[in-house]
């Protein structure tokens, strides 16, 4: 679905105030009507005080009706007064849209080690909550970015009991990513009737196959968080844990997941070119993900693809590192298509078709160990000199 939509029941709304120079850098999305949550967060030792905050009100249960993000700053290293400055962020909020503060959660995305400066972003919390618009969600997914180059946005429609699903999907990420939930921040809205066993059964499914399944640079952030919010505004018959119903919802957010996933992919800080690693016939599909994490995140690697080279020697060698056992002699390496290595030796010499490999702006490494029946796969993407350049002179 191209047309970028909120549900039924949700705002949105995104605001320059002033922690950027220009940019917009502050956003709100809100239920008129109450949301069950499911939230996953990272499991970086180094947690973000947004991520601590919001980790405590959802153990205490309860609906949400609030998000309020802000970017250039990611509240974290920032102490106490970090938290205290989380919690102001949620009751300047809660008390503008009249809400009880539990009910509105707080996430910061940007520089770390920076105290919060909280004048320009309590100031332009009225205008933020003015602002609110089933017209806002484009300027509330520009105030939610960093340093990104696109705003990412999937919308997806489909029905239940004969009642119109809206789901939309927001996220940001392009550098600092190897997401590993339970700096990427997502959060999928729904009018979905859904309930509370099901909404989080649906979510945990869904990131092991995207935002799990991804990384750009191997580093993983302080404030990873990804909430999926259902109002129950479209009138469906409640979905539960099991049955048609239930794979129909798991199998779309799949979908909104797996596209978000990608646009953080090919938006990746320097990137020129996507690649996607798939592993198998590993023992597991565990080995199989370790074995494709740890090819998707090789650097020469990476710098094979920059160059468009089909060097398969580094991914075999990033396969051996990996901690996984296999038969090295049963390996088989497959470059866009082209085998290159098979039985324990080379069988591809460089040819017109050959000299094609890595050339294209989506590329695809496989790599089969013959082991068993365990398979993965992750998207990853090269590196350049912009990704050392950006990189470099970040906080400068």
């Amino acid at each position: 679905m191209k047309e970028h939509i909120l549900p039924k029941g949700f705002l949105a709304s995104g605001i320059h105030c002033g922690i950027k120079k220009k940019r917009k850098d502050l956003s709100l999305f809100y239920s008129e009507k109450a949301c069950k949550v499911a939230a996953l967060f990272t499991r970086n030792t180094v947690k973000a005080a947004p991520v601590l905050l919001a980790r405590e009100q959802l153990k205490k249960g309860g609906y949400v009706r609030a998000v309020v993000v802000n970017s250039g700053n990611a509240n974290c290293m920032t102490g106490r007064g970090g938290m205290r400055d989380a919690k102001r962020m949620a009751r300047g909020v809660a008390k503008l849209l009249c809400i009880p503060h539990r009910e509105a959660l707080v996430s910061s995305t940007g520089i770390i080690g920076k105290p919060m400066v909280m004048k320009p972003i309590m100031d332009g919390m009225a205008v933020l909550v003015a602002g609110l618009s089933t017209r806002g969600l484009i300027d509330a997914a520009e105030g939610i970015m960093t340093t990104d180059r696109f705003t990412k946005i999937v919308c997806r429609t489909f029905t239940v009991g004969g009642k119109k699903i809206i789901m939309t999907g927001i996220a940001k990420g392009a550098g600092m990513v190897k997401p590993d939930m339970a700096t990427v921040l997502c959060y999928i809205l729904t009018d979905a009737s859904i309930s509370q066993e099901a909404i989080k059964r649906a979510l945990s499914s869904s990131i092991d196959v995207s935002l799990n399944a991804i990384t750009v640079d191997g580093d993983m952030s302080t404030n990873d968080t990804m909430m999926l919010l259902a109002n129950g505004e479209a009138g469906n018959r409640l979905i539960r844990e099991k049955g048609k119903d239930f794979e129909l919802f798991r199998k779309n957010l799949e979908i909104v997941s797996r596209d978000l996933a990608g646009m953080i992919v090919r938006d990746g800080e320097g990137a020129s070119k996507v690649i996607k690693v798939r592993v198998k016939g590993a023992r597991t599909g565990s080995d199989a993900k370790k074995v494709a994490g740890t090819v998707a995140n090789s650097l020469l690697v990476k710098c094979a693809v920059l160059g468009g080279d089909p060097n398969w020697g580094r991914i075999a060698s990033s396969a051996g590192a990996s901690g996984v056992v296999f038969d090295p002699g049963k390996m088989q390496i497959i470059l866009d298509g082209i085998t290159f290595f098979k039985r324990g030796r080379a069988v591809s010499s460089v040819t017109r078709k050959t000299a094609s490999v890595f050339k294209g702006r989506d590329v695809r490494i496989e790599v089969d160990l013959h082991s068993g029946k365990g398979e993965a796969s992750v998207l990853s993407c090269d590196i350049s000199k912009k990704y050392i350049t950006l990189n470099s002179h970040y906080t400068t």
